[in-house]
């Protein structure tokens, strides 16, 4: 589990003024907490951490001399500006579900049969500390002639310890097969020539 380290942040100075002088701002909130912990990481230290984690990573937020157990809760990123603006924490307690969200990662997409169409890109659930999947990876060598990847189909996800949000029945990955790509083509084709003939 990869190690954070912030520092509380004084609510006098704006966010935009903690930019400007190269920090994030962010929070920690939690139940056992007595109230939300406001922060700054440096942008160093976010951007290191962001590139190997995710929304839904655990992580170990140092602050100060206090270490808390924690998952990123939400992470909000400017692509314009290509810059993290602010990233939430929950605190995690032992045997406490928490609502969070499993990141898909898509691999060996080149072998896949076909157009990949990527409907989600994270399946939310709730879990215990223990229990949580950061991460499911959908492996293209080894779909076949499959035509879609349902959340019931990631075996990560389908055990008593995990409750899904997400529909179990809700489309991960959809693949169109060159022949069907063609068939669309034909019927858009003879569809517009239809029309123009009319």
């Amino acid at each position: 589990m990869t190690t954070l380290n912030a520092e509380k942040r004084d609510m006098s100075v704006k966010a935009k003024k903690l930019r400007r002088e190269g920090y994030v701002p962010g929070s920690l909130c939690g139940r056992d907490l007595e109230e939300t912990i406001p922060l700054k990481i440096s942008v160093f230290e976010a951007e290191r951490f962001m590139r190997k984690n995710m929304k839904g990573s655990r992580t170990v937020l140092q602050v100060g001399g206090q270490k808390y157990n924690a998952i990123v809760k939400d992470v909000d990123y400017n692509p314009l500006m290509k810059k993290i603006m602010f990233i939430d924490f929950q605190m995690l307690v032992a045997g406490e579900k928490i609502a969070t969200t499993a990141q898909v990662v898509l691999v060996n997409e080149e072998l896949a049969k076909g157009s990949v169409d990527e409907e989600i890109s994270e399946i939310h659930y709730k879990a215990d500390p223990e229990d949580i999947v950061e991460k499911v990876y959908i492996d293209f060598a080894e779909l076949g002639d499959a035509k879609c990847v349902k959340v019931k189909d990631i075996k990560e996800l389908m055990n008593d310890k995990i409750e899904l949000i997400t529909s179990e029945d809700a489309i991960v990955v959809g693949i169109t097969q060159e022949s069907e790509l063609e068939e669309d083509a034909e019927d858009t084709e003879d569809s517009a020539e239809a029309v123009a003939a009319s």
